[in-house]
């Protein structure tokens, strides 16, 4: 059944959100240092290429999310794409607003970006600029430098957590 839904006069913002889950997207830990030099991450599946030349890459972030100050104020910040089989991390850092990257999970790039070290590829960014946009802040990054591996990625569709396969099998 299709059904139209007018965004001018009053929607139902729960079946807008549901109608926004048909597109199936990446997961991503974004990370960065907070004021006492903690590799802080937090999940986040708003991610998308902007440009190639010169490489700048965009996410988006909450104005209600309690980890906002930290990442609109950083100065540098990472993009650390998720494997398929990762829901756990991806929960974790979800949900755990005081979480730190550390340990065997923590690498740091050679400008001192801190990222998820079994990352399917990570970009590390200086940030470019900051917009506001409704109830979010787009921020861009320009990627400093980056790494990629084989294998497949978590995907999120329709509220579910599933595998994005390179189909290379």
């Amino acid at each position: 059944m299709n059904t139209v839904k007018s965004a001018i006069s009053g929607f139902d913002k729960r079946e807008y959100r549901n109608a926004l889950g048909s597109f199936a997207t990446g997961v991503c830990l974004i990370t960065a240092k907070d004021a006492h030099g903690r590799a802080r991450a937090m999940t986040a599946n708003s991610f998308t290429s902007v440009s190639l030349a010169p490489p700048i890459i965009l996410w988006c972030i909450d104005c209600m999310s309690e980890r906002f100050d930290l990442f609109t104020s950083a100065e540098k910040f990472s993009v650390s794409v998720l494997r398929a089989g990762e829901e756990a991390v991806s929960r974790h850092f979800a949900k755990n607003v005081e979480a730190d990257l550390t340990g065997e999970d923590l690498s740091i790039s050679t400008s001192g970006t801190p990222y998820y070290s079994k990352a399917l590829a990570w970009m590390d960014c200086e940030t470019g600029w900051r917009q506001k946009a409704g109830d979010h802040v787009v921020i861009f990054g320009n990627v400093l430098e980056f790494g990629a591996h084989a294998g497949d990625a978590l995907g999120f569709f329709k509220g579910g957590y599933a595998t994005v396969s390179d189909g290379k099998d």
